[in-house]
C-alpha cells in the first residue's frame, strides 16, 4: 500500500477541528472564527464554514469507497464527526462548555485514523492527490475567465457563461485557501469545473468556429493541468459525461501522462 500523503479531505477536516478544540477560546463561535480566520456573521465565515461541511461530505463519500471491514468500522463514527462540525444542540456563543471540553479527543483520533486509511487506499486519485502545485491550474482558470468574459450572447447564453465563471472563480478561491481546505478539495472542484465546461461545450449551438476550437483547446489545457496535479488520476471518468470527441482527446492526454 502507498504511504499516506496527508492531503485528503479527512486530514484537513481533522486539522480544522483540532484547531477549534485547541483554540483556547471560551465558546464555539470565537473558536471557529479563529480557526477559519473570518469574522462571525460575515460572508467569508459562511463560505469557509460551508467548505468545512464540504470536507465532511467528501470524507463520508470516501469512507464508502473503503474495503468493507474498514468502511463498516469507520462509518460508526460519522455521526460524531457531523456533531463536531455542526453542534446542532448547543448555542455557539455559550461559554459554559469550552470547545476543548466539547471536542472529545477519541473522536478526533478516529477521524485521523480514517484519513490515513482513505489516503492509503485512494492515494493518487482526486481523493488524495500527490501534488500541491496549483500554479498551472490557476493559470488555466484565469485564461478561461478571460475567454468566457469575451464571449458574446451570440456564442453562449449569458446565464450559462455567468455560472461557469462563478464556478471557476470558486476554484481559484479554493486554491487561495488550500492551506485550510487542502488539495483534495481543489481536485474535486476542478473535476466539477471540467465536467461543467465539457457539458456546456457539447451543447453550444451557434458558437463561432474560432471560439469552438479555442474552447476545445482550453479544455484540454485545463485537463492536462489537473492530470499533472493528480499525477494521472482518473479525473476524466469522474467528471466528463458529454462530448464524445472531446472525451477521446482528453483520454489521450491522460494516457500520455501515465
Amino acid at each position: 500500500m502507498d504511504v499516506s500523503v496527508e492531503n485528503t479531505a479527512a486530514h484537513h477536516l481533522h486539522t480544522l477541528l483540532t484547531l477549534v478544540r485547541d483554540s483556547g477560546e471560551a465558546n464555539l463561535q470565537n473558536a471557529w472564527c479563529k480557526a477559519l480566520d473570518a469574522e462571525w456573521g460575515s460572508l467569508e465565515f459562511a463560505k469557509r464554514h460551508s467548505e468545512v461541511v464540504a470536507l465532511l461530505q467528501m470524507t463520508i463519500r470516501q469512507v464508502n469507497s473503503l474495503p468493507e471491514r474498514s468502511r463498516m468500522r469507520c462509518e460508526r463514527h460519522v455521526g460524531s464527526w457531523w456533531t463536531l462540525v455542526m453542534q446542532p444542540i448547543l448555542n455557539w456563543s455559550d461559554a459554559t462548555r469550552t470547545p476543548h471540553a466539547l471536542f472529545d479527543a477519541n473522536r478526533l483520533d478516529h477521524l485521523e485514523s480514517t484519513a490515513d486509511l482513505i489516503s492509503g487506499h485512494l492515494v493518487g486519485s482526486i481523493a488524495a492527490p500527490r501534488s500541491s502545485n496549483f500554479e498551472e491550474i490557476v493559470t488555466q482558470c484565469r485564461e478561461w475567465i478571460e475567454f468566457l468574459t469575451a464571449m458574446g450572447n451570440e456564442d453562449i447564453d449569458g446565464p450559462v457563461r455567468d455560472q461557469l465563471i462563478s464556478q471557476i472563480r470558486h476554484l481559484i478561491w479554493l486554491v487561495e485557501n488550500a492551506n485550510l481546505f487542502g488539495g483534495a478539495r481543489v481536485s474535486e472542484e476542478a473535476s466539477t469545473v471540467i465536467g461543467s465546461l465539457a457539458q456546456a461545450g457539447a451543447t453550444l449551438v451557434n458558437v463561432s468556429a474560432d471560439n469552438s476550437n479555442r474552447w476545445k483547446t482550453a479544455l484540454l489545457a485545463l485537463v492536462t493541468a489537473c492530470v499533472v496535479f493528480n499525477q494521472a488520476s482518473p479525473i476524466i471518468q469522474e467528471s466528463i459525461t458529454g462530448g464524445e470527441a472531446i472525451v477521446k482527446e482528453i483520454a489521450t492526454v491522460v494516457e500520455e501522462w501515465k
